[in-house]
């Protein structure tokens, strides 16, 4: 299976299984100015959620948010600053990874790390520095 199936593979499960959980899916491979996010969804909370998706070998080493380089994690970053600004302070974002993992076509897990980035709904950002750790 070619590396895009595989991803957009991942990405179908991923959406499936938010929807099933109470989440709508707001967009699929949505191109912004700043980077294209996976999914844009709004979980069942209210708050709008820009989910980088991840597929990966279950014999692979890294862990969590180790899947995002830096240049990832500040592009999507920009992405919840454009949104902000677009929204307004009412609005929560939050930005999360959704690793799966695959082997021969099979998605085996997937795990969904919530809360790497985000902005408050009063408009203060809490970004996690994943750069540093």
């Amino acid at each position: 299976m070619s590396r895009r199936l595989t991803g957009l593979q991942a990405e179908q499960h991923v959406a499936e299984q938010l929807a099933g959980a109470g989440w709508q899916i707001l967009a699929r491979n949505w191109r912004t100015p700043y980077a294209e996010v996976d999914l844009a969804a709004e979980d069942p909370r209210g708050v709008l959620v820009l989910i980088e998706v991840k597929a990966r070998n279950p014999l692979g080493f890294l862990q969590g948010e180790d899947h995002l380089t830096p240049r990832q994690l500040h592009r999507l970053e920009a992405v919840l600053q454009w949104l902000a600004a677009r929204e307004g302070p009412r609005r929560a974002l939050r930005l999360d990874l959704a690793v799966v993992l695959q082997a021969q076509g099979k998605i085996l897990s997937w795990e969904l790390i919530e809360g790497l980035a985000g902005i408050e709904a009063a408009g203060q950002s809490r970004f996690v520095d994943l750069r540093g750790a």
